[in-house]
């Protein structure tokens, strides 16, 4: 696991102060606090994605005095796995932090606060008695658990579940049931992939019966390990996205923990988001800092962008595109895909986000660079904008299979409507053309939805700097798009989480004007119907391109340009790398996480997706045993009178 045997069996181990790097000479004056001597009012951010490390201080006005970033290495041990070092990660986490204070020239107890902000559905499961991992994190990516997706979501027990799910949707009309009623497991999410851990690891196994496990995402094994062993906890955000909870009573999902046989015993306890996580130990960045906020990527994305109400609408571009609304109080229930997340937890309550995806966006254009379309990725704004009259020539995005509301994982990716004529210019339009399309259908998907009027849209992620594909978004919207000028949204937003924590902002509201735009994008009502009619004649390519594969390849959670999963194999961990899967982030920064379920799409309304209890159901129960009878029947009595809240 890259870590020595040493290492590993201390009792929760913490390197020592690593000597200070050199300031960072990209770093101006003007960069730089004035007055080093003032009360300590910087912030200390740590941003963890998929492949990228980031440490970004803040001053009060929300200015970066500091920066630092690290690579992270994901390992390979065989396609079908994709994993991160923890010795490793942990090692560069301490790393990114010093050299982001030193950086900035500030001391170390000039940071009055640290926040975290971690990619979703990462985890690791450790001994609570030493604190020693017992595997690498299994990652997002990783695919090991496919066969038991397969099987669960064939099973009887899941079959029955959406049954009665859908009954009770008709009896109660609680949202709660109407996404039961569609629940499909998939790779993306940790229950499958802990399942697998917890039958095949033998040491986890005995670990977990004597009741000495202890399991946690990126945020909490790094506040474990901060606090030396004092916290075992996470957030309500990252909680959210490991299909483990359940946002619609704000706790892990006991029903679902006995189901699939993982002991309660193992989870951290749920925090909010901002409040007290524990203190970094002097030793570490040479005085002590608070921990005050700990939050996912898309939660602290939007409320970087300061998405604070009800409808407000967030819109990320990196290697995915991730759609995120602000739902108040509320989680959505849906049948086409989006997803029933958290943002956040601060003093103000509890804020629930809608969340759609698509899983390839920057892969899209690293694709179209690694093929020699173009140089860089920055020049596909002017290569497309450069394609004369409207296009003729269509592509379709789905690497991965095509995500909400279509949620085809059969899907397949490819051009059609090609021509001698076709050149370079046309190839990436249409490229860009067709992530725009993309974002237009969670969109509308979430509108049609939605009891409540959708708000300001706002867009981040290292794809949004991409001028023409924010336009197209704007026009065929219809609604002005903002960009903000910081490239590290889920940064600052973890640093106004902390922020508030520490007592440096009172309240939400003295963030507002502290959020600055780079650009408005206004839509151009004299292009969206030729778009639109663009966009209806994409669909129909699309449909040429769905139920492509004979299996669920796509619902892998791998591309299939980069990886082509082929055999199993029983090592845990690895050294070995694969250099064409770590996408640039200056390009794409955002990162593709953890979801709670995948819902099935439906053209059609509520009442005819749901099996009806006088012919559906009758039908499906003529067909099995006593046995199911009687189990259906206790489900239903269970999930009613003990799930309902």
């Amino acid at each position: 696991m890259g870590a020595s045997e040493e290492d590993n069996h201390s009792p929760v181990p913490v390197p020592g102060h690593n000597p200070l790097p050199e300031i960072d000479p990209t770093l101006g004056l003007h960069d730089l606090p004035q007055n080093h001597g003032a009360a300590s009012e910087y912030v200390a951010s740590l941003d963890l994605g998929t492949t990228t490390l980031r440490c970004l201080l803040y001053d009060k006005q929300a200015r970066v005095v500091g920066k630092a970033q690290e690579k992270i290495t994901l390992l390979y041990p065989s396609p079908e796995r994709v994993e991160m070092d923890p010795e490793e990660l942990w090692e560069k986490f301490i790393k990114v932090i010093n050299a982001a204070i030193s950086n900035s020239r500030l001391r170390p107890h000039n940071i009055r606060c640290l926040g975290l902000s971690t990619q979703r559905a990462t985890f690791t499961t450790w001994d609570r008695r030493t604190g020693r991992t017992l595997h690498n994190f299994i990652t997002w990516k990783d695919v090991r658990a496919d066969d038991l997706v397969k099987q669960w979501n064939s099973s009887v027990t899941m079959k029955t579940i959406r049954f009665v799910s859908s009954l009770l949707y008709k009896a109660l009309r609680s949202k709660r049931f109407l996404a039961g009623s569609v629940l499909k497991l998939m790779n993306i999410q940790v229950n499958m992939r802990l399942k697998w851990v917890l039958e095949n690891v033998e040491e986890v196994k005995k670990l977990a019966r004597e009741k000495h496990l202890l399991f946690g995402t990126l945020d909490t094994w790094l506040i474990y390990r901060l606090t030396q062993g004092k916290v075992h906890a996470t957030d309500y955000s990252n909680a959210s996205g490991t299909a483990l909870y359940d946002p619609f009573i704000e706790d892990w999902n006991s029903f679902f923990l006995r189901i699939f046989g993982i002991p309660r015993s193992i989870f951290p306890e749920l925090r909010p988001s901002v409040g007290d996580w524990g203190v970094c130990p002097a030793k570490l960045f040479g005085a002590p800092i608070p921990i005050t906020a700990v939050v996912s990527d898309q939660g602290a994305s939007l409320f970087g962008l300061c998405g604070f109400q009800r409808g407000d609408v967030k819109i990320t571009l990196g290697t995915g595109a991730f759609l995120d609304v602000n739902t108040g109080q509320t989680p959505h229930a849906s049948v086409k895909g989006i997803y029933p997340v958290h943002g956040w937890k601060d003093g103000e309550g509890l804020v629930h986000m809608a969340e759609a995806s698509s899983n390839d966006n920057g892969t899209v254009i690293e694709w179209g660079h690694l093929i020699g379309l173009y140089d860089a990725p920055s020049e596909t704004s002017d290569l497309a904008e450069s394609a004369e009259g409207p296009s003729s020539v269509f592509f379709i995005p789905a690497f991965q299979g095509i995500q909400a509301p279509l949620n085809d994982a059969r899907a397949t990716a490819g051009f059609i409507g090609l021509t001698a004529d076709t050149g370079r210019p046309q190839l990436v339009r249409a490229m860009l053309e067709a992530l725009a399309f993309r974002i237009h259908q969670m969109y509308t998907a979430m509108h049609t939805e939605a009891d409540y009027d959708l708000l300001n849209i706002r867009v981040d992620g290292g794809v949004a700097q991409n001028n023409f594909l924010i336009q197209t978004v704007a026009t065929l919207i219809g609604r002005p798009v903002q960009r903000p000028k910081s490239t590290d949204v889920s940064a600052l937003g973890t640093a106004f989480l902390a922020g508030i924590g520490a007592g440096i902002w009172k309240s939400r509201d003295e963030l507002l004007p502290l959020l600055e735009f780079d650009r408005v994008f206004h839509p151009e009502p004299e292009r969206q119907p030729q778009l639109l009619q663009q966009m209806k004649e994409w669909e129909r390519a699309l449909s040429r391109f769905t139920h492509w594969y004979t299996d669920d390849r796509g619902s892998r959670g791998q591309s299939p340009s980069l990886w082509s999963p082929t055999g199993k194999t029983d090592v845990l961990c690895s050294s070995s790398l694969c250099n064409c899967s770590n996408l640039d982030e200056s390009v794409m920064k955002g990162e593709s996480q953890g979801q709670t379920t995948e819902m099935k799409n439906e053209h059609e309304s509520i009442e005819s997706e749901l099996p009806l209890p006088s012919t559906t159901g009758i039908g499906i129960l003529s067909s099995v045993n006593t046995v199911f009878l009687m189990a259906t029947a206790l489900m239903v009595l269970f999930i009613s009178y003990t799930l309902y809240p």
